[in-house]
Formats: C-alpha cells, structure tokens, sequence
C-alpha cells in the first residue's frame, strides 16, 4: 500500500497537469488537490475560475450572467464514519443536494427543488469530500443578475446548446436554448444582439430536456418536438391532450416521459409577460425605482394533482404510468429528473416532488405528490419523505 501511494505521488508534473484539465467540478478538484502536496500543486486553485458568463437575456435588463448548478447523489463512502461536522450522526447513507460554484468560488449548497439554499442549519455542517462518493446526476441553468440573485422573471427553462460534455467556463463559446416569456422557445448564441425565435407561431411551450446529446421540447398539448442540428423543430410524438395547465419533461429509465399537472387556476401566458415587461419598461424609462425582476407578480396557480404519461416511441402511442414503483420524479425550478430509491435509504417510491405555486414575492414552497393515494402535502408537513433531501443535521 505504501509503495502504491509512493509511485501515484511521484507521477510527473506535466502528467498531473494534464489530467487536472480534465477537472471540470469544484467537488472533483477538492479531492484532486486534497491527495498529496505534488497533486495540489499541480492544478491551479479553482477561486481563479469564474463561474459565471455573460449572456443577454431577451429583455432589455443589463449585467445578466449564465451559471451552472448540479445536481449529485451524496453517498457515504464509510456509512459508519461520521462524514459531517455535527453533533449527530448521519440518519442516511446518500441523498440529493444541488451544488453550485459561487461568484467568489465557493460551493453552496442548495434545494433540487427550489431556487434558494436547503437549509439554515445546513450552514453548520461540513461534508468531508475524502469520505462522500459524489455522483453526478443532471446539471441546471440559471440567468442571474449583477446582484447573483436567480433572474426568473418569464425565462422558465435554460439549456445550453450544443450540449456540454464539460463545465463551460470563461472564454468558451456557447449558445442557449430557452423556454421564455411564458411559452415562446428561442435561441441565443454569443456575439448576438438579439435572440431568436425557434417558432414563431406557438408561444406555448412548456418544458425542454438534454436526453442523449438530443433536445427535446414539449408544449401545453403534451406534443414532444426534438431539435435538430440546423435548430429545426421536428415533432416526435402525437399531442396527448391531457387536460392539466402545465407539462414536465423528462426521462426515466430511459424513456421519455411528461408529467401533466393539473392547476387550480389559470397560468400567465406570453401576452401576460409582454405586459408585464412592457410596464417595467415604461418605469424604467420614467426614471422609476425598478427592483429586481420576479417571476411571480400575481397569485400562481397551484398543483391539485398530477398523470404521468409514458411515450412508447416504438410505436408513437402515450401509455398511462400509473404507478412509478421504486422510482421518484422530482420537477425542480430548474431541471426536472427521474431517480431509483434503491440508490437512496429510507427514501420511499411512487411520489412526486415539486414547487408548488406561490403569492406575489413569495417563496415557492416545497410539496410532494403520492401517486398511490393522489394525495398532496408540503414537505414540511412529511418529514418521512424529506430523507432524501440534504436538509442539514
């Protein structure tokens, strides 16, 4: 063993250097670095890598960053080590958590559900990277302002285009996909002025997901489109006329699948948007105080129940899922993702989790949805089903 760690020390430097360009996680150097002296000198510190690149939204609102977070399973390397800095020990081998790289280069730790960090109390712990497996799951986009608050006001959905097989970083060219102003799908690459529509005739999609380097959208019918490379829509499904107000995409075990929420009200649509942007235009213009844009300036409809719908692509039929088994959906702000409860413990199946609606500059609110009994309550309300989430010690 000795003689194993002697020879992995004494690599040689352009060796080292070599592989520490293909770090592309903050999680991934930590642990590079936390090897031996020669292996942390080897890779320049991550604080002197900006996370945050400019982009420009389609509303005229200045100093906009594109930021990455990522969604992991934490697993235990030692279940029977204390991997946290607390008074108690662990009640779980792995759970979620979003983890994003900060302006100054730190790691926050944050909701897979919601835009804000998990917890207050989880301020007082501290993972040990050297004894947590960290696997990485899905990635999400944010629009953040100069302030590095979410900008959420009518952009839904951000994707970026082609798909990264890497972090993207400060000088790299990328472009976006987005689903904005209340259902419109466009396209912004760097270097333009203005974004592009990708269709100019319906402003009601809802959702778009990165399933094997390919791009697939869904709109307000439950019809999936896929892009292609010349960024043409091409349908892919037959509408599925479900008669919820706001569709997910995702994939689980590998099949697509859209989750029909049903709402106790109306949603915004992109007339409702383009009213909105058009008087903070106007406040602007007037010399107005202009805070911050939110997503939410009117009571959002909130979920009453959901179906999960399962495109045989075989033969381009929808399939009812009644029940999801041993597997969970989690329809974050940001990304939504299908995960076994076999890869976590006392994690229990056949659920759904969500953000649920919220009031005028309120906070969205963290619920679950039991596909069993159809049954909807808060997490806060189910601590039994919160195990899955990183919620602190």
């Amino acid at each position: 063993m000795a003689d194993g760690i002697q020879s992995w020390s004494s690599l040689p430097p352009e060796l080292l250097e070599l592989i520490g360009k293909f770090l592309d996680s903050r999680i991934d150097y930590l642990r590079f670095r936390s090897v031996c002296t020669s292996w942390r000198s080897s890779v320049r510190s991550f604080t002197n890598r900006s996370p945050l690149l400019p982009v420009k939204v389609p509303y005229s609102f200045p100093d906009c960053f594109l930021s990455q977070s990522t969604i992991y399973r934490l697993e235990l390397i030692n279940p029977s080590a204390t991997s946290l800095n607390c008074s108690s020990p662990p009640q779980k081998k792995s759970w979620l958590v979003r983890i994003e790289e900060s302006e100054n280069g730190k790691l926050k730790l944050l909701s897979p559900l919601l835009p804000g960090k998990v917890s207050q109390e989880s301020h007082r712990a501290t993972l040990n990277l050297l004894n947590v497996k960290a696997v990485e799951l899905n990635r999400a986009w944010t629009i953040k302002d100069e302030s590095f608050a979410a900008l959420t006001l009518g952009i839904d959905k951000v994707v970026v285009y082609p798909n990264p097989t890497r972090h993207i970083r400060e000088n790299s060219e990328f472009s976006i996909l987005a689903i904005y102003g209340g259902g419109k799908l466009g396209f912004w690459k760097m270097g333009d002025e203005e974004w592009s529509l990708l269709d100019d005739v319906n402003f009601h999609y809802d959702d778009i997901v990165v399933r094997r380097g390919q791009y697939y959208v869904v709109d307000r019918w439950g019809t999936i489109f896929w892009i292609d490379s010349s960024l043409k829509l091409i349908q892919y499904s037959p509408p599925l006329y479900g008669c919820g107000g706001r569709k997910y995409l995702l994939e689980s075990e590998g099949s697509l699948h859209v989750v029909d929420g049903y709402l106790d009200g109306g949603r915004l649509n992109w007339k409702d948007y383009e009213n909105r942007i058009s008087m903070l235009m106007r406040q602007r213009g007037s010399g107005s105080v202009l805070g911050r844009p939110r997503r939410h300036h009117k009571v959002e409809p909130k979920a009453v129940g959901f179906r999960v719908h399962k495109l045989d692509e075989e033969w381009g039929e929808w399939v009812d899922v009644k029940s999801l088994i041993q597997h969970v959906f989690v329809l974050g702000y940001f990304c939504s993702f299908s995960v076994s409860t076999a890869e976590f413990s006392g994690c229990r199946g056949n659920c759904i989790y969500f953000a649920d609606g919220t009031e005028t500059y309120g906070a969205p609110t963290s619920c679950l949805f039991k596909l069993e009994d159809r049954s909807i309550g808060t997490l806060g309300s189910l601590p039994e089903y919160s195990r899955i989430f990183w919620l602190g010690c």
